[in-house]
């Protein structure tokens, strides 16, 4: 048996449906009241390739929660201004793409009866729950914008479902998607934070990459020193305005 073909996460199996003729397996974890089913396990170069087709909003929301979750983990102020307002720009896209419904009195109606619980006008709590915009706990959180979003990237019904897979004369612990979009925000978001290979965010240029080893944060050595120098003037700046800030109040006070 070739376990590397497995090999595409750390500790899970990312599955999909699959044909017959494509199938690495049997999806042995259904329910036999279905009938015969298939399931191959998808591979990085496949996970890579779904990346290349999100268009549009999707495009944008793939991008925004990279450079949020790499701009959290590195605390990097600079590049989190930035990441929030690649979320707008998100937000302002799917906006934009959403077919505007048949009787726009059902919007106001969604947005009515729950303004008073998501502390929004009717208008804003329709696209809050229509995904256009973040809530307004969010909206001030970075690390609650990013759990959620993510989550609502892969949480609908039966998108996902963690299983135990019998293959190869093994178990397996596995997460079957319903299709590669899901199994991209799985792989990214969910496992290779664990240690595997995964797209990120060059700080530098804002531009994707695939890691070519687990710890790699910029696309080449280049853009890592320049965002150090970027960084450094970024934070002199803001130190700066903060003791300007301080001088202020502390002569308002000496003036009462």
């Amino acid at each position: 048996m070739n376990r590397d073909r497995y090999k595409t996460v750390t500790g899970f199996v990312l599955l999909l449906p699959a044909s017959p003729s494509e199938a690495t397996g049997e999806a042995t974890f259904a329910s036999e009241s279905l009938g015969p089913s298939h399931v191959r396990a998808i591979t990085l170069e496949e996970v890579r390739a779904a990346a290349k087709k999100l268009k549009g909003a999707e495009a944008a929301r793939f991008d925004a929660l990279l450079y949020l979750r790499d701009a959290l983990e590195s605390q990097d102020q600079l590049a989190l201004k930035s990441a929030m307002e690649r979320m707008e720009k998100f937000y302002r896209l799917r906006q934009a793409e959403t077919p505007k419904t048949a009787d726009p009195n059902q919007d106001r109606q969604l947005g009515a009866a729950f303004a008073q619980w998501a502390g929004l006008s009717p208008e804003e709590t329709a696209k809050y729950m229509l995904g256009m915009r973040s809530g307004p706990k969010a909206a001030k959180n970075p690390r609650r914008l990013f759990s959620y979003e993510v989550s609502q990237a892969v949480g609908s019904l039966f998108q996902t479902e963690v299983v135990l897979w019998w293959m190869d004369g093994a178990f397996r612990p596995a997460i079957y998607c319903m299709d590669a979009k899901t199994a991209l925000y799985i792989h990214t978001f969910f496992l290779a934070s664990a240690g595997g290979l995964s797209f990120r965010i060059c700080p530098y240029d804002g531009e994707q990459f695939f890691q070519d080893r687990p710890n790699q944060e910029y696309c080449c050595p280049a853009h890592r020193e320049a965002h150090r120098v970027a960084r450094f003037r970024d934070n002199k700046k803001r130190r700066a305005a903060e003791r300007g800030k301080d001088r202020r109040n502390h002569g308002t006070q000496k003036t009462r």
